[in-house]
């Protein structure tokens, strides 16, 4: 099933159901929090469930676009992690339970989208000594409505307590996992056999200086706000082991491929560097479409930062130290929006490519600065420290360091410096 069918389908599916369908917002977040970009679907809802607003529906669905740095190390290097995603989202404000919204769930799982029972596991809160907080039997009796007792297994506050962003909004959750395996009979584990699809939060209390207090707004249990990643429901509906395999990927793959002269089989690096720029693409398409281009503050710091992080890994794998980010934006502008617009297109290549000159003159000048600073300091040998300094200080990456030192000069090669300072 196609990337787009089964976001219509999720979206129909809950309309029938009586939800409000309402469009995604932008990705830009203006409430002043410390949060720059939405990054989950409740963001624009947060000020009805602590009802600063009033809302005329409680029963509400929709497909948001979301952008989430805080695993950008991850993104790229794992099979589902991403910077920019769409969450499938359903919520209810003071409407309907936590069996109605694992029912919904269960419905659309194993019918509309026919995904084997066999497959299904879920996790529940077990509870919390130091909060007082019980553990979730209720969750456990309406779960056991649909699959086996075995396959249900209670987490921790770490796993399955929600807390949402900065908004102070939390409660014990229950998520969805499924084996992405063809072995049915593998015992449950939280590692790549099993990904998480679907995570239902029971909003009950409000989170402040790590003190769970309830919340007046929240005397039912009819509060819930569920997400699920379009990407790893596609995944998984398409047979893929990787998010990045899905079909919507696919010409932006094929371009990069083109571009970079990926035309063999490739190794994990490779993999690595076209996931990498795949995800980060996406990324750069939205914010720049909001009129935000490069800069050291705010917004234009994480646009730079995911800029950077294709360049460079590029240079690291390809030794090239060429723009290439422009040549990709045509396609990726059009399966973003699903639509082009050739005079926007043609502004975001002229900022990005000039961002991936001036990066570029940038590393070529701190190399020299690098290499003056070893001379003039007579080092020899670099050390743990020195090696930081030189991060800190020129932003010269570990691998960049060896590659343009004197070869008289000695490292001593630390791992853990190549874990704090690699991409």
């Amino acid at each position: 099933m196609k990337y787009n069918k089964i976001k219509k389908k999720f979206i129909y599916f809950f309309l029938k159901k009586k939800h409000k369908i309402i469009n995604y917002s932008t990705i830009i977040n203006n409430d002043n929090s410390k949060m720059l970009f939405i990054n989950s679907g409740i963001n624009k809802l947060k000020d009805y469930f602590l009802k600063n607003k009033k809302i005329k529906y409680t029963r509400i669905a929709n497909a948001q676009k979301c952008i989430r740095i805080n695993d950008i190390k991850s993104v790229g290097k794992d099979n589902f992690h991403h910077t920019f995603f769409e969450m499938l989202g359903n919520w209810s404000i003071g409407n309907y339970n936590m069996y109605k919204a694992i029912k919904y769930s269960w419905t659309l799982i194993t019918k509309i989208f026919n995904i084997s029972k066999d497959r299904i596991y879920v996790t529940i809160f077990k509870g919390n000594k130091e909060h007082k907080l019980k553990k979730d039997i209720k969750t456990y009796i309406y779960w056991k409505q649909f699959i086996n007792k075995n396959k249900i297994f209670f987490k921790g506050f770490k796993d399955n307590f929600w807390k949402i962003d900065n908004f102070n909004l939390c409660g014990p959750c229950t998520e969805i996992y499924i084996n992405i395996t063809k072995n049915n009979n593998i015992k449950f584990k939280k590692n790549k056999n099993f990904i998480e699809l679907w995570n239902i939060v029971n909003i009950k209390y409000i989170i402040n200086k790590k003190k769970i207090l309830l919340n007046n707004n929240f005397s039912s249990n009819n509060y819930i706000d569920t997400g699920m990643g379009l990407e790893r429901l596609a995944m998984i509906l398409q047979n893929k082991k990787s998010t990045y395999d899905i079909d919507i990927f696919n010409p932006i793959k094929k371009k990069i491929k083109k571009v970079l002269n990926i035309f063999s089989k490739h190794n994990k690096k490779y993999k690595i560097l076209i996931n990498i720029i795949i995800d980060h693409i996406r990324s750069i398409c939205y914010i720049m479409n909001n009129n935000i281009y490069p800069d050291n503050k705010k917004y234009g710091y994480v646009l730079r930062k995911l800029i950077r992080r294709c360049l460079i890994y590029r240079y690291k794998i390809q030794d090239k130290k060429t723009p290439f980010l422009y040549k990709i934006i045509n396609i990726a502008y059009k399966i973003v929006f699903n639509k082009e617009d050739n005079k926007k297109i043609d502004i975001i290549k002229t900022k990005l490519k000039d961002e991936e000159n001036f990066y570029f003159l940038s590393i070529k000048k701190n190399i020299k600065l690098m290499l003056l600073y070893l001379k003039n300091n007579n080092i020899k040998i670099l050390d743990k420290n020195k090696i930081l300094y030189i991060y800190s200080t020129y932003g010269i990456y570990y691998f960049i360091v060896k590659r343009n030192i004197n070869k008289k000069i000695k490292i001593i090669d630390f791992k853990d410096i190549k874990n704090n300072i690699e991409l």
